[in-house]
């Protein structure tokens, strides 16, 4: 069917018809319904005007929402590669809280479910492409809370979790068990737990967002400091050992230093309550850190420990010192070990039971060390 409308055209938008007019040979009619053609699919697509209304009406909205975050400057634009450059040199360092608190209020936010529909909502308003869902609980009886994090970019995926996650420690008791990263998402699985100590992270936010946090603090709080001492480490290749004042006093002394102290601080609990097996790599450990030696070789399987030090001296006094200051750490935990020391190498064996730690010094000692 066939329906004539009068259209009013004025002089510009014929000139745009032009190259149409031409290509119908100045069929105007020709020329609309060519335009309407090409149209048509772009408005299937957006669906009825009312619906394209509605959908302009969101954006306008939505634009208007950041302009208002901008211009109260509470928010900022950031170029994407500057932002992952500071996320990424922030990375072991735990948030602050007031930093959280301005993501998350603790006020407005006080249960799981209001947790969820705020980061979503805070997601599409500022563009994060992030989606929150949970929490969920496992099928298993007591377990674990779970939340996922899904899609927007990877480094500040992370940012936000690490922030999520202190909010939750802190306000809902709610400590972090396990981490599973992929390469769209982060599911956590949180735990509850008991806050001891208000100014102390949760024990999971440390472990798996915190690595670094001891050092970023020490490093703020005497920057001179640990800039000199870096300095030196770096001068001497690392081949510098650093000791505490009572260590140096009795070495200077000519006596031979306690140094089972340092292991119990660093196990908080007595030598005796250290098993072997846990004992050999917090030794290595220590041992390494301090710079003492070149290297520190155990076993700790069960019957066949043992434990092989590599170190530089030659002078069999220094060894002889050296042997005694570490042996006094296995003698305080009650462990029975035999001992054997060649060129550079010294070697505990612990699989060796028949002679006591003080009689294996006795030993070692009369052999003229």
């Amino acid at each position: 069917m066939l329906i004539r409308k009068n259209v009013s055209l004025d002089e510009s938008h014929l000139q745009k018809l032009q190259p149409l007019l031409e290509k119908h040979k100045g069929n105007l009619s020709a020329a609309i319904r060519e335009v309407i053609d090409q149209v048509s699919p772009g408005l299937e697509k957006h669906g009825t005007s009312e619906e394209m209304d509605e959908k302009l009406k969101k954006e306008r909205k939505s634009s208007g929402a950041k302009e208002k975050l901008f211009g109260s400057e509470e928010s900022v634009t950031m170029n994407q590669q500057m932002m992952k450059w500071l996320v990424r040199s922030c990375a072991g360092k735990l948030m602050d809280e007031d930093v959280v608190h301005g993501l998350i209020n603790p006020y407005i936010v006080t249960t799981l479910p209001e947790l969820e529909e705020h980061l979503n909502r805070s997601s599409k308003k500022m563009g994060w492409k992030i989606e929150v869902s949970g929490p969920r609980s496992e099928e298993s009886e007591n377990g674990p809370t779970i939340l996922d994090f899904t899609g927007g970019d990877r480094d500040f995926r992370e940012l936000l979790v690490e922030a999520v996650c202190i909010f939750l420690s802190r306000w809902m008791s709610l400590d972090v068990e396990a981490l599973h990263r992929k390469s769209n998402s982060i599911t956590v699985y949180l735990k509850t737990f008991v806050r001891h100590d208000p100014e102390e992270a949760a024990p999971g936010v440390r472990k798996y967002f915190g690595s670094r946090d001891l050092l970023y603090r020490e490093l703020e709080k005497k920057p001179q400091f640990w800039i000199v001492l870096a300095e030196l480490y770096q001068k001497f290749n690392y081949k510098r050992v650093n000791l505490d004042k009572d260590l140096f006093k009795a070495l200077i002394a000519g006596e031979v230093p306690d140094i089972t102290k340092y292991f119990e601080l660093k196990a908080d609990r007595s030598l005796r309550e250290i098993p072997l097996s846990e004992l050999l790599p917090l030794f290595k450990y220590l041992v390494m850190t301090s710079q003492l030696v070149n290297d520190v070789e155990i076993c700790t399987e069960k019957g066949k420990e043992q434990m092989k030090i590599r170190h530089d001296y030659s002078d069999e006094k220094v060894i002889a010192k050296m042997i005694q200051l570490f042996s006094s750490v296995f003698e305080a935990g009650w462990h029975n070990f035999s001992l054997s020391s060649v060129s550079e190498l010294i070697i505990f064996d612990f699989s060796f039971s028949g002679v006591s730690a003080g009689e294996a010094e006795r030993v070692y000692s009369d052999q003229g060390l």
